[in-house]
């Protein structure tokens, strides 16, 4: 199953389009310094941001508890932030997240900001693929959006029982994307 959304997820990647609708709910939903940290990301990300605001929506009439529906979907779209554009390239993003698939322990001990070399991009792939939840949170913190850059920086981050609704739908929404 992993390996069937981790393919969907490639060819999204490579096919990545925003249509007008995709702009107007974006305009519904963000504001202006929103936005801006919305559109630095790469197309890729802006539109896998987008599959999981829509399916946070369709999870959310499912569930059975309360939702803030504002909250929620502004933090799905802003959720990846933190993969700004040119942070990575498309093959260096399916190389960071196969190897921390198969070789976690390494991702982490070998991965390191900054961009050079070939080699340095990839661990710099590494590095935005371990730490982006952290760097959204930050960026969504420079704003002052305390309460999503709080759910933010926890959706990759195992539950607890103390999660509030809208983080427990973002992670489902983004594994499902």
């Amino acid at each position: 199953m992993m390996y069937n959304i981790r393919i969907k997820q490639f060819i999204a990647a490579v096919t990545a389009e925003i249509v007008p609708a995709d702009q107007k709910f974006i305009d519904k939903w963000l504001s202006g310094p929103e936005q801006k940290l919305f559109w630095a990301m790469s197309l890729s990300d802006q539109c896998h941001c987008l599959q999981v605001a829509y399916t946070a929506i369709e999870l959310a009439k499912q569930a059975d508890f309360a939702v803030n529906q504002n909250l929620l979907i502004r933090c799905a779209l802003l959720h990846d932030v933190g993969k700004t554009s040119g942070d990575m390239s498309t093959i260096d993003k399916v190389l960071a997240v196969l190897a921390y698939k198969i070789f976690p322990d390494f991702v982490k001990k070998w991965g390191r900001y900054g961009k050079c070399s070939s080699m340095d991009n990839l661990r710099h792939a590494f590095y935005i693929y371990l730490y982006h939840a952290e760097r959204s949170r930050d960026q969504l913190l420079s704003l002052g959006l305390i309460e999503l850059a709080e759910i933010v920086a926890e959706h990759h981050k195992a539950p607890t029982e103390n999660d509030p609704p809208e983080l427990l739908l973002l992670r489902k929404a983004d594994d499902l994307n």
